[in-house]
């Protein structure tokens, strides 16, 4: 019995009127704002291609596994993609519920016979799952669901949609989003694998769910670019580099020990070591894995140069150093070829920094020097893990994914049995630390291109101890990096082509009544503003981080009725829809508090541990809230904004 495979389209999965059952062993809806915004990100970089080559590329999103039910033939079970085709359904109910009169749409409900419609989704166990989608599609939605944090199964479904839709509304006015919406339809593919009948699917999914990593294309550039070195044992070297490098998920000092085991002598080692790649401490001195000879090595070779490897198993597991990264080491290798290429002259940027094509973008005959690369390689991983925040735990807190902060750490030299080891420890919470959460949020979730800018300037700058010579570099990034083409934006930083924005403009952008409309950027930058300016002895600000937010909230509560009562001021203004009375929330905290007048809120928030936002907590210092109250602390948030770009 074989499995039948075949390329599929959404406009196909309509037109053959495809039906998914997730069966009861399939877990709930995970992705979060970060997969969602890399995916759309992805796609829009396809759409834009496409336009601009005159193309018809498609846009292939994987494996999906699937097995017909013996109920009928257009009902499938879905064994691996329910992810994906979940997404793909918020996605098209995001383009209806703004409007957008795409194709896309026609994924949303399967049409029977009968003429009757039903949502494109059923599910063997979770009804409200079900029970959620269908309301949002026809308006009937369950008075259960007003807040979905309480069901495990919707808060990321309902989390994804406003992510999903905050990314549309920016892109109003960059994408011709019909014409988006309708090259998702018709060029987005699966590889439909459907299983033989009589498959034990609960087995083929756990071997799904646990098969092997396939060889990844950050490999295949390391034997590409190893193959231009002639010495066998400089390939070796240089391979144990890029392996230093490329596991994201642990701090660099632990990664050189693995690849380098050095000399426990505690007076040999320094943190200062690490900075830059020395071979006087850093060496392999192994002769069961550097031999004779000069002749080039096969790429599978050069792959299996790990297996010969001895290493000092020594290495101590410390439980503060775990971390989790903000960007995948395809995307690190991104950053460092393009301070590369600017090192060496190229004034153009590379093509695109999508993780999935680094061997179409990573050209290797620009590559001159090869050594270079890994030695700017082993230089730009050091100061991404100094300088830049990881998804760490606070101390003192279970050990979970969901407990993850952005944090910065320290490196601690350790000692224990005779044995040297490296450990990290969280900084105090720091202007740095905090303007990093704005940066990485509100940036382009999988590149992070104001990465560039920055390790560029850390690799050029000659006192690497100076804070504030640091934060002042950052800050700049970040006024410059305002909504818009981040890539175009950070390749002239480094290349010092471009200059501050005109504060007017972004006066005008903010006194728009933009309602909803208003880019996030905003709110995330004026939470860090306000967080410097911050009193030091309010214990709710202390507790207080940058988180990621995707719901807009009405202050002043909307409806039709409170639309009429801010109109006092006569002077034409929505006061409603001002800047002035929004503030930036998670889905959560957004739907805590609903509709409620503006007391019960100011109630709500201030019952809470910490401040869900710093410009909320200027609000409710107010024992009222009208339209005069409104324009006062708009007027204000934009004077600290102005502020804060004239002190750059």
């Amino acid at each position: 019995m074989k499995f039948k495979t075949k390329e599929i389209t959404l406009k196909e999965i309509v037109k053959d009127k495809l039906e998914f059952l997730i069966p009861v062993y399939q877990r709930p809806y995970v992705w979060d704002a970060v997969e969602i915004n890399k995916l759309l990100e992805d796609l829009e970089h396809n759409f834009k291609n496409n336009i601009v080559k005159n193309l018809d590329n498609d846009y292939f999103v994987g494996n999906t596994y699937v097995v017909k039910s013996p109920e009928t033939n257009n009902l499938l079970e879905v064994i691996d993609g329910q992810q994906r085709f979940t997404t793909f359904w918020l996605i098209s109910f995001c383009f209806k519920n703004l409007n957008i009169n795409s194709d896309l749409t026609n994924y949303l409900e399967i049409e029977y016979d009968n003429n009757k419609k039903d949502i494109r989704f059923d599910f063997d166990i979770r009804k409200e799952v079900y029970e959620y989608l269908k309301g949002l599609l026809d308006g009937s939605s369950d008075r259960r669901f007003q807040d979905v944090s309480n069901f495990e199964f919707l808060k990321n479904i309902a989390s994804g949609i406003e992510t999903i839709k905050g990314y549309l509304k920016a892109k109003r006015n960059e994408l011709n989003l019909l014409e988006y919406g309708n090259y998702i339809f018709n060029n987005v593919k699966f590889i439909f694998n459907e299983a033989p009948e009589y498959t034990d699917l609960n087995a083929l999914f756990v071997a799904l769910g646990t098969s092997g990593i396939q060889l990844q294309q950050s490999d295949i550039l390391k034997a590409r670019l190893l193959d231009k070195i002639i010495e066998k044992n400089e390939r070796i070297k240089y391979a144990k580099i890029w392996e230093a490098c490329e596991n994201m998920n642990n701090y660099f000092e632990s990664n050189v020990k693995t690849s380098f085991p050095y000399n426990n002598d505690k007076d040999k080692i320094k943190r200062s070591h690490f900075s830059e790649f020395n071979e006087t401490i850093f060496n392999l001195k192994n002769d069961n894995y550097i031999s004779e000879g000069k002749r080039n090595l096969t790429i599978d070779e050069i792959l299996k140069i790990e297996d010969k490897m001895i290493f000092n198993n020594t290495t101590e597991i410390i439980q503060n150093s775990a971390c989790r990264s903000i960007i995948s080491f395809n995307i690190l290798l991104s950053h460092t070829y393009r301070i590369f290429r600017k090192q060496n002259g190229f004034t153009e940027d590379i093509e695109s920094m999508d993780s999935k094509k680094i061997l179409e973008n990573i050209k290797i005959e620009e590559i001159k020097e090869v050594e270079k690369f890994f030695l700017l390689l082993w230089r730009v991983r050091y100061l991404f893990d100094r300088y830049v925040v990881k998804w760490r735990n606070e101390e003192g807190e279970e050990i979970s994914n969901e407990n993850e902060k952005l944090l910065l750490a320290s490196v601690n030299k350790n000692e224990s049995k005779g044995k040297i080891y490296f450990s990290r420890s969280n900084n105090e919470n720091s202007e740095i630390q905090m303007l990093q959460s704005v940066l990485y949020f509100t940036g382009i979730f999988a590149q992070q291109y104001w990465l560039t800018p920055f390790i560029d300037f850390l690799l050029k700058s000659e006192n690497l101890n100076n804070e504030n010579l640091i934060l002042k570099e950052l800050e700049r990034i970040d006024n410059i990096m305002l909504p818009g083409d981040k890539k175009e934006i950070s390749w002239k930083l480094i290349n010092e082509e471009i200059a501050l924005p005109k504060f007017e403009d972004i006066n005008k952008t903010l006194s728009e009544s933009s309602g909803t409309g208003f880019n996030h950027y905003w709110f995330y930058k004026l939470e860090y503003i306000l967080w410097k300016n911050r009193d030091v002895n309010d214990d709710k600000v202390k507790q207080y981080r940058i988180t990621s937010k995707n719901s807009i909230e009405h202050i002043f509560p909307q409806n039709e009725e409170n639309k009429n009562n801010l109109n006092d001021l006569d002077d034409g203004i929505d006061w409603l829809n001002a800047f002035g009375n929004l503030a930036l929330l998670s889905v959560g905290q957004n739907s805590s508090y609903s509709n409620q007048d503006v007391a019960k809120k100011r109630i709500d928030f201030y019952n809470k541990s910490t401040y869900d936002s710093l410009k909320l907590a200027k609000i409710y210092a107010n024992n009222s809230w009208n339209s005069e109250q409104i324009k006062q602390h708009q007027e204000e948030m934009i004077i600290l904004l102005e502020n804060h770009y004239q002190q750059g």
